[in-house]
């Protein structure tokens, strides 16, 4: 008797619709088909927190073709990682899956317009160290530092001397781009950050693809628009994938007690074990904003 499973073949999700997916094929990366889901088949209704999507860009999945572009999901393979937030909009315990199977977090920022923005940077650092992945930081435009004062020219220093990875660089120059060339080859990293800060032009230039559309920051707000409007994986080379997603203006953290939070800010964490004054330090602030972000949401 043959084998049902037999006639399933492999691949990765790189984009989601409402019960629909885009699936790359390991067996042709040039090919995509567009496969149905049963949203039923796969959410895991044992949970508090429910998936917006069960599936989601980077998930593994064995699809049975149907015709020459299409076929439906028959599995999803477990995930050995995922970048999630609380779904933005939605009432309840709701969450919203970023991405899957990664290997590091390109956390991008701006040095100016907009801003650089410590907050979304401290909420994905404790997203990564949840999952245990590699973040990487980026500033992006640093051409805008002409004519800021010195002191003024490294707002991520507290990050570098921490020792995360730091990359400030300008998307149109090829130079500054290289060292980050050679942190995503051969890895599946996902870029996230808030609109405006020239994620998608970054991909634009590191990895040549057509992808999404180029914005610029509101002049009024000071706040970009959303020119991705969906997670999308793309695979430019045998090796190395990258996921693209929208702007975030809210990254709102889960499965986490306001209690425990101080353990993912190393630094104060291990001043306030030795009973030393923690109120002083840089990112004190942002863990108080967090924190009652949490303590909110508790109620």
């Amino acid at each position: 008797m043959s084998n049902p499973n037999d006639s399933l073949i492999s691949g990765v999700v790189s984009e989601v619709f409402p019960n629909q997916c885009n699936v790359i094929l390991d067996s042709d990366p040039n090919r995509k088909l567009l496969c149905s889901y049963r949203r039923s088949q796969f959410l895991n209704k044992k949970t508090e927190w429910r998936e917006r999507s069960p599936v989601a860009p980077g998930d593994y999945v064995e699809i049975k073709v149907l015709g020459s572009k299409d076929g439906v999901v028959e599995n999803l393979i477990p995930r050995k990682n995922q970048i999630q937030r609380k779904a933005p909009g939605r009432e309840g315990q709701v969450l919203h899956t970023i991405a899957a199977n990664i290997d590091q977090v390109v956390i991008v920022s701006a040095f100016l317009d907009p801003p650089f923005s410590p907050g979304l940077i401290d909420r994905f650092l404790i997203a990564t160290q949840q999952e245990q992945i590699v973040p990487l930081i980026v500033i992006n435009k640093m051409d805008l530092a002409s004519g800021i004062p010195e002191e003024k020219r490294t707002p991520w220093k507290l990050y570098s001397d921490m020792g995360y990875q730091c990359f400030p660089l300008t998307a149109h120059d090829p130079a500054s781009l290289e060292a980050l060339k050679e942190k995503v080859k051969g890895k599946t990293s996902v870029f996230c950050g808030h609109s405006g800060v020239g994620k998608t032009s970054l991909l634009h230039e590191i990895f040549g693809e057509k992808i999404g559309k180029i914005g610029t920051v509101n002049a009024v707000t000071g706040k970009g628009k959303h020119t991705t409007t969906t997670s999308v994986l793309l695979q430019p080379e045998a090796g190395t994938r990258f996921i693209d997603t929208p702007g975030i203006k809210e990254f709102g953290l889960f499965n986490i007690k306001p209690k425990e939070l101080l353990e993912h800010f190393p630094e104060l964490y291990e001043l306030e074990q030795k009973r030393e004054r923690i109120d002083h330090l840089p990112r004190y602030q942002s863990y108080l904003r967090i924190k009652q972000g949490l303590e909110d949401e508790n109620r």
